[in-house]
């Protein structure tokens, strides 16, 4: 059952708890704490005076919510607020970094997967190296030019100049990953 008081006007829940109260004025009472936090360190004011610092602000923004909630919310987000605190003294350009230094590991990481599978496909691309060099391969592209092929026919394979730079491409490709990967 809620209890409700007329105060300047306006009628108040008074049996409201900190969960109670709406995110907007959660934000603003844990940004006084924070700042109450910051006092206690720099002055060393005790958790009961911190917690005090916070109701009068919580009563000049007219909020209501029992004092003993504060000081017990304020003890319990102290951990938090030493972390947060921690936080601002480190410079951006740190977390800048080591955000840079996770994204090119994770960037080496996956090169290093992709050069393992290219060496092991390897072995198909020596089948298409040896169908280039085959009777099989002549004998295709003399039909092609003959027009024995259907016009839609994708025909990269029987293109002389396609194969073969693949072929020097792959080589080139090779002879890099085998200088610094062996």
């Amino acid at each position: 059952m809620s209890k409700h008081i007329k105060v300047d006007g306006k009628l108040l829940q008074v049996n409201k708890s900190y969960k109670q109260l709406k995110n907007k004025q959660k934000i603003k009472i844990s940004d006084w704490m924070f700042e109450a936090y910051k006092n206690q360190i720099a002055t060393g004011i005790s958790d009961e005076e911190a917690a005090w610092y916070v109701s009068d602000k919580i009563d000049e923004a007219e909020i209501w919510v029992p004092n003993f909630n504060i000081e017990k919310k304020y003890k319990s987000m102290k951990s938090r607020f030493k972390n947060r605190l921690a936080a601002e003294k480190v410079p951006q350009h740190i977390y800048q970094m080591e955000s840079l230094l996770d994204k090119a590991k994770a960037r080496l990481d996956m090169l290093e997967k992709m050069i393992a599978e290219y060496r092991e496909f390897q072995s198909e691309i020596q089948k298409l190296d040896e169908y280039y060099t085959s009777q099989q391969w002549k004998d295709d592209f003399a039909m092609d030019e003959a027009g024995e092929f259907p016009d839609k026919l994708k025909r990269g394979v029987l293109s002389q100049d396609g194969i073969y730079n693949l072929l020097e491409r792959n080589k080139e490709m090779m002879d890099w990953i085998n200088e610094f990967y062996s």
